[in-house]
């Protein structure tokens, strides 16, 4: 396996290598489970699902880790957005939490997403992250400032080495009209790490005072928890690079001089009809909406997965009618295979030579930054040139077929 990653941390197309021989390591930043999740963020499991499918293809162990975002998750006014939802729903905050997560796991199960090693949850790891914070007040990072803590980015080397901005144009950007002014921080950028708040319905004790964790230190604690402090690859979408993914950077560098992992990928941006998809613009999708509607799965995940994933995805009908054409193609080759294969007599024939080509094309494919769509073109290109006659063996085609699929995941 020669697999070429672009690298956010950096910005280059890097050869992966693993950091321990014939295994690798993965953290992802998963939903806040506060409401259905929309296309973009899917589109990001998607990028995580298939690193690891490729992974394990390629004959590495995985270790895949997934957060799920029950509390401290700020929104640009400073509320939790948990709570917010809550209180709109008329639910408790624990109750939307169990809904959405459950909702969720059903939406990323039709899109064959696989499941995960752990799927640690922010209020289940509250000592973890308590024990991060005292780590890092003992380096003398932090301050206490109306009663909460924060982290002084100021001393943390190369703050927003992701954004790849100053320090001054990365403060002007988390400054948000009629947003609370942050008189409590020295910066803007400062990283909460703890909220005293006991007008919150979830609150843990802690050496500060009752209150709960910031959303920036929840995902180092638990990654430093399931995966050590340096693991291989941490994903998401592009809305995580800043300031998430760069406050995640800034402790881990602080506490160990690494940046907790060596690889950073990131989805890009999703369009509706023309427009980026946005609350403004009032077209923001949801997964769970367009398989209600009667949208396999399947289809759902050749479309998101039908441009480059670093790059913008234009979604709508057009991809979606390509990408039925492409799983219509992938389902009825299987179909006449499998039957074929049923009926045949096994023998003993070398596999033709349309399926060491397509493996070639396929594999070259995603070693190619995970390019999935190329990856696919190399199979349904394919059957469309085969006849009955070439096909060779129905049972070396099932074989293949259902090989190939191991990274796909449309027959799963």
């Amino acid at each position: 396996m020669v697999l070429q990653l672009t690298n956010t941390l950096g910005g280059k197309k890097e050869v992966f290598e693993p950091l321990e021989a014939g295994k690798a390591r993965l953290y992802g930043c998963g939903p806040t489970v506060k409401e259905p999740v929309h296309l973009g963020k899917f589109r990001s499991f998607l990028l995580a699902d298939i690193l690891r499918r490729h992974l394990e293809y390629s004959g590495l162990s995985v270790t895949q880790v997934m957060n799920i975002t029950d509390v401290g998750h700020l929104n640009e006014f400073e509320e939790d957005a948990v709570e917010i939802a809550a209180a709109r729903s008329g639910l408790h905050a624990w109750e939307l939490v169990e809904k959405e997560e459950k909702a969720f796991h059903e939406v990323r199960h039709a899109l064959h997403i696989r499941d995960c090693h752990h799927y640690p949850h922010a209020r289940e790891h509250i000592d973890d992250m308590i024990a991060l914070v005292q780590d890092l007040e003992a380096k003398g990072l932090t301050y206490k400032a109306g009663g909460n803590i924060y982290l002084d980015v100021h001393k943390v080397s190369d703050f927003g080495r992701l954004a790849g901005e100053p320090i001054q144009e990365l403060e002007a950007r988390v400054s948000t009209p009629g947003a609370p002014p942050h008189s409590e921080k020295r910066s803007r950028l400062d990283i909460d790490l703890w909220r005293t708040d006991l007008a919150h319905s979830s609150h843990w004790p802690s050496p500060w005072g009752r209150g709960f964790p910031g959303w920036h230190v929840e995902c180092v604690a638990m990654s430093r928890k399931y995966l050590g402090e340096f693991f291989d690859v941490h994903t998401g979408s592009h809305e995580n690079i800043f300031p998430h993914h760069d406050c995640e950077i800034a402790q881990a560098v602080a506490l160990s001089g690494k940046p907790q992992a060596g690889w950073w990928l990131h989805s890009g941006p999703v369009r509706v009809d023309g427009k980026p998809m946005s609350l403004e613009n009032d077209n923001v999708v949801k997964v769970r909406e367009l398989l209600a509607s009667g949208f396999r799965g399947s289809v759902l995940r050749v479309a998101l997965l039908g441009a480059p994933y670093r790059e913008q995805l234009d979604f709508g009908e057009g991809i979606l009618e390509q990408a039925r054409n492409r799983v219509n193609a992938v389902l009825g080759f299987h179909e006449h295979v499998r039957g074929e294969a049923g009926t045949a007599v096994p023998g003993k024939n070398p596999p033709p030579r349309w399926i060491e080509e397509t493996e070639e094309r396929f594999r070259a494919a995603l070693d190619n930054d995970l390019d999935y769509s190329g990856a696919l073109d190399a199979l349904t290109e394919q059957v469309d040139r085969l006849e009955p006659a070439t096909i060779g063996e129905p049972a070396q085609a099932l074989k293949a077929l259902e090989r190939w699929d191991q990274v796909l995941g449309i027959l799963d």
